[in-house]
């Protein structure tokens, strides 16, 4: 027979152990729920960009200039990144070989106070310009308040049939529009034809060919060793949670 303090003291034991083994299970799903929230944090954003594609020697009826093939698009993209937008560009040809090119990438923050409508391109919009001449400089200008929009140092970089210009958000405040809305068009222009309002000869291309690309906007991407990761986790959570069903 077994005595009152001693079974007492079993029971302390069979309590003790019971404890201990729930702890283990906490402790063994905390980790697991850890090492979840660990993978789903290496989760990165990458910026979508808003882009198109322009056929080839597509050259506007009204372009009065040469038909150098770095006046004509043949890709364009504006990425927001939060903080900055990305403009990138493809050309038909090598773009500092032509020294009378200019690149203008209009933008519409909302004000939209100027158009094409005189060349029946209506709905190509924008209140401000930003602008690269093919040796490298570049520069704008905000149509609504009239002031020129410099660039930091190192913003543009022409490579090839190439150029990228990278364009701090501050310099482009909204006139109604969010960032990743804002509208945007690329027209390469021959700076050695007369300019006249009316017409615009210098213009060679557009892109979009007759209306405004939309700015791209953020997307919450995985890496692939983040997925491996996070499937990781996912599993190792629910076959804790199976195990302590069944216990």
């Amino acid at each position: 027979m077994v005595s009152s303090s001693s079974a007492i003291a079993l029971e302390s034991l069979e309590k003790m152990e019971k404890l201990i083994m729930a702890i283990h299970k906490k402790a063994h799903l905390t980790g697991l729920a850890a090492a979840f929230l660990l993978s789903a944090s290496a989760i990165t954003h990458t910026a979508l960009a808003g882009s198109i594609t322009d056929p080839a020697n597509d050259f506007i009826p009204t372009f009065a200039g040469t038909h150098d093939p770095s006046l004509d698009v043949l890709s364009f993209s504006t990425t927001f990144d939060g903080a900055t937008f990305h403009i990138a560009a493809t050309e038909n040809g090598d773009i500092a070989s032509f020294p009378t090119g200019r690149f203008v990438i209009g933008f519409n923050r909302g004000a939209a106070t100027s158009n094409f409508s005189s060349i029946g391109l209506p709905n190509i919009v924008f209140d401000s310009v930003i602008t690269l001449n093919s040796n490298g400089v570049a520069g704008g200008r905000d149509l609504v308040t009239g002031n020129p929009i410099t660039l930091p140092a190192g913003s543009a970089t022409i490579l090839g049939s190439t150029f990228k210009i990278d364009v701090p958000a501050a310099l482009l405040p909204s006139q109604g529009l969010l960032p990743a809305q804002y509208g945007v068009n690329l027209w390469p222009r021959d700076t050695a034809v007369p300019a006249v309002p009316t017409s615009d000869p210098q213009i060679a291309d557009f892109a979009p060919d007759a209306t405004d690309l939309i700015v791209g906007t953020l997307l919450a991407v995985p890496e692939p060793s983040s997925l491996a990761l996070l499937a990781a986790g996912l599993l190792g959570l629910r076959f804790a949670k199976r195990r302590r069903e069944l216990d």
